[in-house]
């Protein structure tokens, strides 16, 4: 059950984004690009799990996509940025209903609590790398 709260929650956070960033066609639409990016956790590439842009003053909208073998894409609006990164994974464990228990096993300094940043340009790439750790 746990497995299943996990993707609906992903899924009403995606469908909030889209909310909020709209739908497009306005002209005075705030200017996006594509960011990309790794990230690693103690080393190796994170299999999987997602990524979030806060604006970092509050001001504007949050962009999110996903992790995929260490690696992330999407579109991003532009400014100094809180990223956020969170994972789960399966305990071993099943729930009364017989689903996986997962349990998030990224460190709060990532995701909560986040210490990461970023600053979205117009112009060049905007290529990011995350080395998380464990401790």
């Amino acid at each position: 059950m746990r497995g299943y709260t996990y993707r609906l929650q992903l899924v009403c956070f995606a469908a909030s984004l889209l909310c909020v960033t709209g739908c497009g066609g306005s002209s005075d639409a705030p200017t996006t690009v594509k960011v990309e990016g790794t990230v690693t956790f103690d080393g190796e590439p994170l299999s999987e799990g997602s990524i979030v842009f806060d604006p970092a003053d509050g001001k504007g909208g949050s962009s999110a996509g996903g992790i995929e073998n260490g690696k992330f894409m999407f579109d991003s609006q532009l400014g100094q940025k809180k990223v956020l990164i969170s994972a789960s994974r399966d305990t071993g464990k099943k729930d009364q209903y017989d689903e996986p228990i997962t349990e998030s096993y990224i460190p709060a300094q990532y995701n909560s609590q986040t210490t990461l940043t970023a600053d979205v340009k117009a112009d060049g790439e905007n290529k990011y790398t995350f080395e998380l750790k464990s401790k």
